[in-house]
């Protein structure tokens, strides 16, 4: 693959991850309209099928565009997990940790999005029936979001040991990805409470959650997308090719053995 290619695919895995967040919070909190204000876990079927009523057409567009924000999760996902594996210098538990964890991501962005859409299908049903699918879709969007832990818990283990003068990761990294499951954790409090800060639309249950997921992303695109463009300034400086072996994830680093 020609040296052009594999930096635009870089490029396109490592921006990819700020498109993902902006079709997520966009297709399921501005076009869908679950966020402001979020329904509560405590309102009634009936209120529930009003909601879905009066937003059909929205709902069913914003899941649309949640769903291929699970398909554009895919590429982000695969180059933090080919970054993680050369850090970690063979393919090991770390590395597929990080993979399995991704791949839970998108079934974690793909599925909650099909019940808000089974919901929105028929709003005239038995409200009890549009009342379990939303909890279906609010319990695993919120709550299932441990099983995308596996990929902060990687980076910030990747960058505590990283030891090469130019790390993808700096050490801050690793400081803030821990702080990112620490604030996340909490959420779990969501399926033992229908109201107050621990509800799917309290503080800890859904605010401080969310918004460390989407600054997550946002953060790591960020470092990944730096890293690659002064990766690219020193080879063209250097007159050094990139290599076909980083073609579409980790990045040799510079002055580091391989």
């Amino acid at each position: 693959m020609e040296e052009s290619s594999i930096s635009r695919m870089r490029s396109f895995g490592a921006w990819s991850g700020l498109v993902y967040v902006a079709l997520v919070f966009g297709g399921w909190a501005v076009v869908g309209k679950f966020l402001l204000p979020p329904l509560k876990p405590s309102a009634p079927a009936d209120q529930i099928v009003v909601f879905y009523q009066e937003n059909t057409t929205m709902i069913r567009i914003g899941m649309l565009i949640v769903m291929l924000a699970a398909l554009v999760a895919i590429p982000f996902c695969s180059m933090v997990t080919g970054i993680v594996g050369e850090i970690e210098r063979r393919r090991g538990m770390l590395t597929y940790s990080v993979l399995l964890g991704g791949a839970g991501l998108v079934v974690l962005t793909f599925y909650p999005a099909i019940f808000w859409l089974v919901a929105a299908f028929r709003p005239d049903r038995d409200p009890a029936l549009t009342q379990l699918m939303n909890d279906l879709a609010w319990l695993q969007f919120v709550g299932g979001i441990t099983i995308f832990l596996s990929l902060p818990l990687g980076v910030a283990i990747a960058a505590f040991t990283d030891k090469s003068p130019n790390p993808v990761f700096p050490r801050w990294m690793g400081y803030f990805n821990a702080w990112v499951v620490a604030l996340i954790v909490p959420d779990q409090l969501i399926f033992f409470f229908h109201s107050g800060p621990f509800a799917w639309n309290g503080l800890f249950g859904l605010w401080v959650p969310a918004g460390v997921f989407g600054l997550w992303f946002i953060v790591t695109s960020i470092v990944v997308v730096r890293h690659y463009k002064n990766l690219d300034n020193l080879r063209t400086a250097s007159g050094v090719a990139a290599p076909d072996a980083e073609s579409l994830g980790a990045p040799n680093h510079v002055g580091v053995r391989r």
